[in-house]
């Protein structure tokens, strides 16, 4: 009995070395820029409300090294014409945006779908996380200026 713990003790900890070596999660930190193209600012008007959607890229460096374009959806707690005659920041909002990542994680090769979501307070602060999806794995916590960017810190892996 004895030699069949120290063998499955064995299997069990030789398993886990190769599951880290062959795709495990990696600690991924670094930090990110936000490009907004502005000349694609759609807004409309939900109740007293306005939802904004534009495009844009998002910058990696860090563990995560590549960029990300897509759109972003947010529903501003203002009224359009508002949110139309002030800079970004300036409403409380929750926003959702969907891209897609070309680069490299921790120095390998990927395209994965990415989700960046969450909620900017007034004056451009936000709390998000950053999933991703299709071709990796994970998530990360997001500390960022509306419009600019940010730092970002999580675990991810390869599922490719």
């Amino acid at each position: 009995m004895k030699n069949a713990v120290s063998i499955t003790l064995a299997i069990f900890l030789f398993g886990m070395s190769a599951s880290a070596e062959a795709g495990g999660f990696v600690h991924a930190s670094g930090e990110f820029t936000v490009e907004i193209d502005f000349a694609s600012l759609e807004l409309t008007p939900v109740d007293e409300n306005c939802l904004l959607t534009v495009e844009g890229v998002v910058r990696f460096t860090g563990t995560l090294q590549g960029f990300a374009p897509g759109r972003t959806r947010a529903l501003a707690l203002a009224s359009c014409s508002d949110v139309a005659a002030v800079p970004p920041g300036t409403f409380e909002d929750v926003f959702t945006s969907a891209l897609e990542f070309a680069g490299k994680i921790d120095g390998q090769p990927i395209v994965a779908d990415l989700t960046y979501r969450g909620r900017t307070a007034v004056g451009g602060a936000i709390d998000a996380v950053i999933v991703l999806s299709n071709g990796a794995r994970g998530r990360l916590f997001v500390d960022a200026i509306v419009a600019a960017g940010g730092t970002y810190s999580g675990y991810l892996k390869l599922t490719n």
